[in-house]
């Protein structure tokens, strides 16, 4: 399980961690996957993270599609991310996108319950092609559907490392 925990004291807030459990009541082997990016250098993620849609099974590793967040003189901007787990050992980031993938924009990302927000929530992957519609949340009001390909995300992230 990807998840933030974000007690008092317990974790630092804005983190992913995993977890496994052997009969998915009781959870333990809590490991950090990755943290915020503080300064300029991927600003978009540097307030906190946390895991999105399920990741995607790749020959390279486990597509994670993320979230991050901007603390701005507006508000909080919520965009999204990607990362390349390994196989194996999930906890393990092989690489991650500098910049965001898709960032607020559209009116109906822009003004809702809580504006300029984009926020992944499910990601369904078509094997044969590696195309990827991603589920997202639209500023906490409306779901909005994003198209891209594995292949595109992998190139993406090696860009921009």
């Amino acid at each position: 399980m990807l998840s933030r925990p974000s007690d008092n004291g317990h974790t630092p807030f804005g983190d992913i961690f995993i977890s496994e459990s052997p009969d998915l009541t009781y959870w333990g082997r809590h490991r950090l996957v990755m943290g915020t990016i503080k300064g300029d250098e991927s600003a978009w993620q540097s307030t906190k993270i946390g895991a999105g849609s399920v990741p995607i099974e790749t020959d390279e590793g486990w597509l994670l599609i993320y979230h991050g967040v901007i603390n701005t003189c507006n508000g909080f901007v919520y965009r999204m991310g990607c990362a390349l787990l390994d196989l194996d050992e999930p906890w393990k980031v092989k690489k991650r996108t500098r910049n965001y993938i898709l960032g607020p924009h559209e009116l109906y990302e822009c003004v809702g319950d809580v504006p300029n927000v984009v926020f992944p929530c499910a990601a369904l992957t078509d094997a044969a092609t590696g195309r990827i519609a991603i589920y997202y949340g639209c500023a906490d009001t409306v779901t909005g559907l994003a198209f891209t390909t594995v292949d595109r995300l992998i190139e993406y992230m090696d860009e921009r490392m």
